[in-house]
């Protein structure tokens, strides 16, 4: 068993620990902090009402300005260094879901649309919490959620800590995102809205296929599922082929009835999935939201707020994918393929939060939550090898990914305050979370092609050493999370202190499955009826074909390396706390937080056998126990009524995620790269350091810069293998690795400039940073560079927003800039150099309408400048895709 020895003897825990001591004999009444309602012994200091329940919203007055000025002031007074952004923010800058939204906070970039890197660190270096509880991914091939599946409709404000707290879970690397849905509203409120976009690739014609449902609402109607004849075959006898049937069969079969058994379960399969083409469908969204609070006796209050949101959208896009050879002295073309595809999506959210106080100290809240996102991706690519570059002989790869990832989320939570108990603060929250992706029906098959002079392609014919494969895949994960801690606010004279504790508990289990099966067709095209060959998918594998044995069909098990798993993971964890403030100018927060983690991840074979990889590894490297002390410290100045000063140092840890401990093949959805895990990964522990100044006026204008610096020790990393088919990555440690920067943030208004500039105002930010791993050769990597860079870190990121509100409040617009740094996407090996993600220039622009008090029209334009993603490696370019231009149009009507 692997057992990660305890922090409690480092000198980061005794200083913090110290601190906490002297904190509390220094101090003997303790307070509140301000990241929650102020709660005194006297009824009037309290800010919760319940004409503003519940807390958790960013209210906004005025001026959209005032948004963002909200979010600032809510920023000042946490106790540790965070950036929050407002539902108004996002509405400004007309970002559709999360994802897109957080990109503009300081220090966050955005990668593939779907996960943000905070700080120059990778996914796995954040995490996400809906709503204050942690959530599983849909998404195998990531740690995180994808925050594309939220939503801007059901948001009330994104929270983005950038530095640890003992109530935060250890796992903490760059920064934790807190999701948290819209509230119970102070009054009766209804809002519905409807737009369409339009993107520059809709010109083209979209790829489409008949075999599924009609996808309008994202959900198979089980024709792409894998047939239950396939299932109970290899049940009965042990698996597919026709040797496995004859030989299970014991000798009831002869091996001409198991060829024919094979065959039928061919003709179970979904075979209607020849590429078609039509034109682009207009894409629809669509959300409503409705909400009220009612008055329940003389001091009761109960509110509920319902959303819903519909997406549906085809994206047509090209892209290229290159995989080199050689050095970086001979550097030459290995393989190359030029890409066209449509990806449909259909989202769907649905959301539903009640509330109810009892009165100003008692209050019960329930949030559900409901996200379904389906990407139905079609491509045909043209595949040049280098024995063909160059020559008209090529090959013609037909591709269908369907998938459905799923998120339900319900949770309930309390606060109280017992004002007879001293003040006593106590708060509870319990959730339960299930998600899923499931894909019921990958398909790829190729042909062999011949270019013409015209750059057209004829002649396919079914290319049958590379059998037609279907993958068949399912994970699901279900969590659950509780917890609960009390708060005792005391004060003594000027000074008050907030003393703090608590316990929480997360445990998750997964499954997760995938069938490769492969149509392996024995007709050479040379035959003489080899013109079979030469027609469309579902022709060349019609009914008549198959019962006729006109293609010798034979359906196998396609799988190469062991692909399914189940897992388990346990954490409990508890934690204490001391802030003070002493005469509010200096306050100090230390914390302190005990984990005890425990995970088991059993690979299993096709016949659901616990894998052992052919004797090289225990069933105890499956079992993780790591637990640890991790202590955090903050400490803020406030020198003056309008700056301050922040400092903190705490120790957190990165453990790597479940697919990453099991030896099981999985492929990356984005580059399409095969990545392999590694029982033998170690948690990476990391000491953080924050320093950070900030300003903020009486007029809503503000200014922070600060300095970060993380010390990481054995952080993993996605690293390519030696192998000679195709590129395979896999996950190791590094030897060490650090990462430090500057950032700096600000929001001022134009007014200085007199006339019109008063109804404009600036905002932006920008982080400088660097960073450094080292990561040593063995049996199965050869790295170029030993010492480089870590994978998804970018030396720079910048935005920059310029907005303005007309005097009548009738027109706003809002012009947004992003860019980010190159990062690598993956280490070199052989001599080649790291693959860079180059910058990608983000130009959007945001004009609304308010014609009347209930009518809004707002229209967008994303990508302006026509940026495309792209990877370059040894300054050849090795992958790009090009996003296209977007124009959206929306009309909302609010009451």
């Amino acid at each position: 068993m692997k057992t990660k020895p305890n922090f409690s003897t480092s000198k980061l825990t005794k200083a913090i620990a110290l601190a906490m001591s002297a904190a509390a004999a220094f101090t003997v009444l303790p307070a509140f902090s301000a990241e929650d309602a102020e709660a005194t012994t006297a009824d009037e200091n309290k800010v919760i009402d319940k004409d503003d329940f519940p807390i958790e919203a960013i209210q906004v007055i005025g001026r959209l300005r005032s948004s963002a000025s909200a979010a600032m002031e809510e920023r000042r007074e946490l106790p540790t260094v965070a950036d929050l952004m407002g539902s108004e923010q996002i509405g400004r800058t007309g970002d559709s879901d999360a994802a897109a939204a957080l990109r503009r906070v300081t220090g966050l970039t955005l990668k593939d649309g779907k996960f943000i890197y905070v700080r120059g660190l990778g996914e796995r270096y954040s995490s996400t919490s809906l709503n204050g509880a942690v959530v599983p991914s849909p998404d195998p091939t990531r740690n995180v959620v994808p925050l594309d599946m939220f939503p801007a409709s059901i948001i009330e404000s994104l929270s983005v800590q950038k530095a640890a707290s003992a109530d935060m879970p250890a796992a903490f690397g760059g920064g934790h995102v807190d999701i948290r849905t819209k509230s119970i509203p102070s009054d009766f409120m209804f809002k519905m809205s409807v737009g369409t976009e339009h993107n520059s690739n809709d010109s083209n014609d979209s790829y489409t296929y008949k075999g599924g449902s009609d996808d309008k609402w994202g959900k198979d109607d089980g024709t792409r599922a894998m047939p239950k004849s396939i299932t109970n075959t290899i049940k009965a006898y042990g698996g597919l082929s026709p040797i496995d049937i004859f030989t299970g069969s014991k000798g009831k079969l002869t091996f001409q009835q198991a060829q024919s058994l094979n065959r039928s379960l061919a003709l179970d399969m979904n075979r209607n999935m020849a590429i078609d083409t039509r034109d682009t469908p207009t894409p629809v969204n669509a959300n409503i939201a409705v909400g009220d609070k009612w008055e329940v006796g003389e001091e009761s209050v109960f509110g509920l707020i319902g959303a819903v949101a519909y997406k549906r959208k085809s994206e047509n896009y090209t892209k290229r994918e290159v995989e080199l050879d050689g050095d970086a002295n001979n550097v030459q073309v290995e393989n190359q393929k030029d890409i066209k595809g449509t990806d449909s999506v259909v989202q769907v959210s649905g959301m539903f939060n009640m509330g109810f106080e009892l009165n100003d100290d008692h209050k019960v809240e329930t949030f559900t939550t409901y996200l379904r996102d389906t990407s139905d991706d079609v491509s045909i690519g043209i595949e040049e090898t280098i024995d063909t570059i160059g020559e008209p002989n090529a090959l013609q790869v037909n591709d269908i990914e369907y998938e459905e990832r799923t998120l339900i989320s319900n949770q309930i939570r309390g606060e109280h305050y017992l004002t007879d108990w001293w003040d006593i603060e106590a708060k509870w929250m319990y959730s339960d979370s299930r998600s899923r992706r499931y894909a019921p029906n990958e398909l790829s098959y190729t042909y062999n092609v011949i270019e013409q002079n015209d750059g057209t392609f004829t002649n396919a014919v079914l290319n049958t050493q590379d059998a037609p494969k279907y993958v068949y895949s399912n994970l699901e994960d279900d969590s659950k999370n509780y917890g609960w801690d009390v708060t005792l606010p005391l004060e003594f004279g000027n000074n008050v202190v907030k003393i703090r504790g608590g316990y929480q508990y997360y445990e998750r289990v997964r499954d997760s499955d995938a069938t490769r099966l492969g149509l392996e067709v024995g007709l050479a095209p040379t035959a003489p009826n080899g013109s079979i060959l030469s027609e469309r998918f579902d022709k060349i594998f019609s009914d008549g074909n198959i019962d006729n044995n006109r293609l010798k069909l034979e359906l196998r098990d396609a799988s190469t390396d062991t692909e399914d798993y189940v897992a388990t993971e346990k954490n409990d964890a508890y934690f204490g706390s001391v802030d003070i403030d002493f005469d509010d100018v200096w306050r100090v927060y230390a914390g302190i937080r005990y984990e005890d983690f425990r995970r088991v991840t059993l690979p299993l074979t096709p016949e659901g056998r616990i894998s052992d990889e052919n004797g090289r590894y225990d069933i105890l490297d499956y079992i993780i126990k790591d637990d640890g002390i991790y202590p955090s410290l903050s400490v803020t100045w406030k020198d003056s009524d309008i700056t301050q000063w922040r400092m903190g140092v705490s120790k957190t840890v990165v453990r790597p995620d479940l697919r990453e401990v099991s030896p099981v093949r999985f492929q990356d959805p984005v580059t399409g790269f095969d990545f392999f895990g590694n029982p033998e990964l170690e948690s990476s522990d990391i000491v953080n350091f924050d320093l950070r100044w900030e300003w903020y006026s009486e007029e809503g204008n503000s200014f922070s810069v600060g300095g970060f610096y993380k010390d990481l020790e054995a952080p993993i990393e996605p690293i390519q293998r030696i192998s000679e088919a195709g590129r395979q990555l896999k996950f190791y440690n590094a030897e060490s690795g650090l990462i430090y920067g500057i950032e700096t943030e600000f929001l001022h208004d134009l007014e200085f400039l007199g006339g019109i500039g008063e109804h404009f105002f600036v905002a932006g930010n920008l982080t400088l940073s660097d960073s450094e791993i080292e990561i040593l050769p063995n049996g199965e990597i050869d790295p170029t560079n030993k010492k480089r860079r870590m994978t998804g870190h970018s030396e720079w990121v910048a935005n920059l927003q310029l907005s303005f509100d007309s005097p009548d409040d009738d027109h706003s617009a809002t012009l947004v800039y992003n860019i980010f740094g190159e990062r690598i996407a993956y280490g070199g090996r052989g001599g080649l150099d790291d693959v860079y993600e180059q910058p990608f220039s983000s130009l959007d622009f945001t004009y609304s309408y308010t014609p009347s008090e209930f009518w809004s029209v707002k229209f967008k334009a994303k990508n302006i400048l026509g940026s495309e993603t792209e990877y370059d490696q040894q300054g050849k370019q090795v992958y790009a895709k090009d996003p296209g231009t977007g124009l959206s149009l929306q009309v909302s009507y609010t009451y």
